[in-house]
């Protein structure tokens, strides 16, 4: 719409105007926008304006209990956050599959003719990325997390748990390591339940070392960007940031444990069409657990309501664009009226 456009054109300008603020620079890489969504947080709580502004616009758009059931507020975050850092959207590009590697090539030997791993997980890499910053490429996800109210109170605790973290060729992960045809749904990689047997069956024949061979170089490749896990939660926005070496080892590793199947499954969810399901809360316990690096970040939207004199303004910026629509409707009114327009069937 005209007025989105209008703001969220207006937005790095904000954020230029918090980070003078707060003497920080503009998020170019993980380290600074580590300090970015920590001096926004910040910001919030304190009454700075221009963060306000900002989480604003993030609890409208995108966290407010009217708009975040919508499957559109996940795109409206993306636009919100490269309209924020003036990130390049990478999705509306045009995209070519990114170089293969060395090793991952050799697997290609293992291939029928008409098809290539190195293939598969190009194609896998090559939409994994969302937003770019200069050369720092981010994956978002955005998810339905717990309700808070108005003055921060917890409303309900159900959240979403599974993240789509896109195409990962399950028939080059598992090829000549499973006899079976797979496939999601009822065809053995629908659930953690359906993946157990298959696994144990790896590991029976002695195949368990390979397969987290290829897991470990295989998410190495495709997940190479570190991903932004936000939460929409009413009145609070959650923001975890996520290393990619993080990712992975969070994910691999629990194939080292005693119960090693059970632990990785509980992460590695289930396919859907292809793409790959994995459990937030597992996830996240690992990352703790293992004291691998994230970063995690609470916007309290509900603060800034408390700021008489901040909103007070908001008030009268939003009763200048009423009056001023007002104008408009009395006028295109005026002018049907007078016969300037006739409207025809």
């Amino acid at each position: 719409m005209l007025f989105d456009e209008v703001l969220f054109g207006k937005l790095n300008i904000f954020a230029k105007g918090m980070c003078e603020a707060y003497n920080i620079a503009m998020p170019t890489d993980q380290g600074s926008l580590v300090v970015f969504f920590s001096s926004l947080s910040k910001g919030i709580k304190m009454g700075e304006g221009n963060s306000s502004v900002l989480g604003l616009a993030l609890y409208y758009f995108a966290s407010s209990e009217s708009v975040r059931d919508r499957k559109t507020t996940g795109k409206t975050f993306e636009d919100i956050f490269g309209a924020i850092t003036g990130a390049k959207v990478e999705d509306v590009e045009f995209r070519i599959n990114p170089p293969s590697t060395d090793v991952i090539r050799q697997y290609d030997s293992l291939c029928k003719a008409d098809w290539k791993i190195s293939t598969d997980y190009s194609g896998n890499k090559r939409e994994k990325g969302d937003h770019r910053i200069e050369d720092y490429v981010l994956s978002i996800k955005t998810l339905k997390g717990k309700l808070y109210g108005r003055n921060g109170e917890l409303l309900s605790s159900k959240f979403n748990d599974e993240i789509n973290v896109g195409s990962f060729s399950f028939r080059s992960l598992f090829l000549n390591l499973v006899s079976d045809k797979l496939g999601d749904r009822k065809a053995g990689l629908g659930s953690s339940k359906q993946t157990i047997p298959i696994l144990e069956k790896i590991k029976e024949e002695g195949n368990l070392d390979e397969f987290k061979k290829r897991i470990t170089l295989f998410m190495d490749y495709v997940y190479s960007d570190d991903i932004l896990v936000v939460f929409k939660c009413g009145y609070k926005m959650r923001i975890i940031l996520i290393p990619a070496k993080s990712f992975r080892d969070a994910i691999v590793t629990t194939l080292d444990e005693p119960n090693g199947i059970q632990e990785f499954t509980s992460i590695w969810y289930r396919w859907e069409n292809n793409n790959l399901r994995i459990k937030w809360k597992p996830l996240h316990s690992r990352l703790i657990s293992k004291g691998l690096p994230m970063s995690d970040f609470i916007l309290d939207f509900h603060t800034i309501f408390d700021n008489k004199e901040f909103m007070k303004s908001i008030n009268a910026i939003k009763n200048s664009v009423d009056e001023g629509l007002d104008e408009v409707i009395k006028s295109a009114n005026a002018a049907i009226k007078s016969g300037q327009f006739k409207i025809s069937n």
